[in-house]
Parts: C-alpha cells; sequence; structure tokens
C-alpha cells in the first residue's frame, strides 16, 4: 500500500481495548479512531490525563498492536521494522541509568537501534548540539535538571536520523524555562524538515507551536485539523483599553461586553466588530486616551470545552 506523499503516517478505524478483572473483560480504550499526519507538520495530540493519548502513542510506534483497524507509517504497518526506522520516540516517562553521561547513554540506545560505533561516534556530537547539550555530554545523568533529561531524552530520539519524531507528553513537569526550552527546540526540529506528534494536556503548549491538532475525549477523536480553522471559530470580540475618564463615563459611552478597571485605566471588551469604530470615536470624543486596541481569538482551550460538553 503506498502512502500519499504529504502524509507520513495514517491511523485508520482504529480500535483498542485490553482485559481486566477476574473475568478478564475487554475494557474499551479507543473507539474508531482515524488520524491522518501530514509530512514536515509539528502535530499536537491533546486530551486530558486518561483519555488514550499514550494507548495510541504506543499503537503509533508499534509496541502494540490495535485490536481493530490499521496503523501505518509511511504505508509500512507501524510494527515492521520498515517503520520503527523512521520513527524516533520519546516516553512519557523515560528512565535513564542516572550512573551514565549523556555520551554514554547515547552510545547505549544507538547500540540498541543497530547503528555501527563509527555511526554513533560521529552522529553524537551532532544530536547533542542540536538539542543543546554538547557542554554536558560528560556529565552524569544524576546532575541533569527535569529539562536536561527531557532534552537527553529527545537527542536519543534523534540519534539514528528518523524523519518523524513521537513524543508523549514532552513537557510534563517542566518549569516555564524549560518549557520553552523544548517548545523551541521543537521548532527547530520542526524547520529542519522532521515531523513531529507530540502529547499534550496543556493547551498553550498546543497553541504556540502546532500547524495540525487533533482533539481527543474518552478514547474518541471529536475533532482535528488545522489548528488555524479551530482558533478562527467562533465571534471575534475586541479588548479596548483606556484611559482619562471614569467608568461610570465609560459605560455612557458604549455597550461592553465586559468592562473593569485596572491599575492604570480601564479594560473592556466590545463583542461586534461593527461597533470598534464607533466605541473608540466616542472615546476620542469624551477625552479618554486609548492604550491598546486588541483582538480576541478564541482559545484552544474555550473550543475544546465546548466540543466536551
Amino acid at each position: 500500500m503506498n502512502q500519499p506523499q504529504d502524509i507520513i503516517a495514517e491511523i485508520s478505524g482504529t480500535s483498542q481495548s485490553f482485559r481486566s478483572g477476574f473475568w478478564m473483560k475487554r475494557i474499551p480504550v479507543l473507539h474508531n479512531v482515524t488520524l491522518r499526519i501530514p509530512r514536515r507538520s509539528v502535530f499536537g495530540f491533546l486530551g486530558a490525563n486518561g483519555a488514550g493519548k499514550t494507548t495510541l502513542i504506543h499503537l503509533l510506534v508499534g509496541i502494540r498492536k490495535p485490536f481493530e483497524g490499521t496503523v501505518r507509517i509511511n504505508g509500512h504497518d507501524a510494527a515492521t521494522p520498515e517503520a520503527r526506522a523512521l520513527i524516533g520516540y520519546l516516553p512519557e516517562r523515560p528512565y535513564f541509568h542516572e550512573h551514565l553521561t549523556g555520551s554514554q547513554l547515547l552510545r547505549y540506545f544507538g547500540a540498541l537501534s543497530g547503528m555501527s560505533p563509527e555511526q554513533i561516534t560521529a552522529r553524537i556530537p551532532e544530536v547533542l548540539t542540536s538539542v543543546g547539550l554538547l557542554q554536558a555530554a560528560g556529565m552524569e545523568l544524576r546532575r541533569y535538571s527535569k529539562g536536561m533529561l527531557q532534552r537527553i531524552g529527545i537527542a536519543q530520539a534523534l540519534l539514528h536520523n528518523p524523519e518523524f519524531l513521537v513524543l508523549d507528553e514532552p513537557m510534563s513537569g517542566l518549569d516555564p524555562v524549560g518549557r520553552k526550552e523544548i517548545r523551541e527546540l521543537i521548532l527547530r526540529l520542526s524547520h529542519e524538515g522532521r515531523t513531529i506528534f507530540f502529547s499534550s494536556h496543556v493547551i498553550p503548549d498546543v497553541e504556540t507551536i502546532c500547524d495540525e491538532v487533533a482533539l481527543i475525549q474518552q478514547g474518541r477523536i471529536i475533532t482535528c485539523g488545522p489548528i488555524g480553522n479551530f482558533l478562527a471559530q467562533g465571534d471575534l470580540t475586541t479588548e479596548v483599553a483606556f484611559s482619562g475618564i471614569s467608568l461610570a463615563q465609560a459605560e455612557k459611552i458604549a455597550t461592553f461586553q465586559s468592562i473593569r478597571e485596572m491599575p492604570d485605566g480601564i479594560r473592556a471588551t466590545v463583542g461586534s466588530q461593527d461597533a470598534v469604530q464607533s466605541t473608540l470615536q466616542g472615546l476620542l470624543n469624551s477625552g479618554a486616551r486609548v492604550l491598546w486596541v486588541t483582538p480576541l481569538r478564541p482559545s484552544l482551550e474555550s473550543l475544546f470545552e465546548k466540543g466536551t460538553q
């Protein structure tokens, strides 16, 4: 089966269940999931903890086979060596031997992936430079910060130079600086021409860097597509901030969706785009000084909440 040129991974009609309890009854986890992951995209897989994200990722990287349906990487069944050779994988909770240095860890994983010693030696400085850890190559992992451990995990996923990176909750547990570092790293890897698929339950991470997004709820895909399609939905409101007049004066000028005082003035939202111009004109005529005018797009979070009600 040939894969379309612009699609690197395709999950078709896939369901998964596990046996549990004394009678080994099947408990469904995924329900008829279908996803198409475009090549050279940053694809965000968003859902609450327990929604089925890690289960689907295990199918995608070939750790498990689906109970129903198919999972293909570049036209190959995900469980085949041909598919696995294309994938770099970072689990949600990777375990690394703390007594190893960064370079020793990469040598270990390089040997597991079938690379020759010469290939490993040549590749280690490249991937460490890519993730910003070249200076920490000889440092034992017990001295790495959480963010550094995530980056060395991405380095091992990159070692055999895969086209498709699958990262399970790569920003989980990181502080704001660590999250920013991983977001920037994902974007750099994308600019190199790789496809990045990563799961998250933190919506701003997905909004910031993704081209495509899928939302999963209780094992079912509730929506999927380019992120711009979701953020363009809903009514566009505008935030107007101004100073120089009182709250009571402002409320006589226009009908605001919301209005509140702040230390240096007043912030208000205007619901109708047609009303923005007249509101600004009214504020200026009353002697107000306009501080800023900002269109407010709906957040992915609000759309996700709407879709799960």
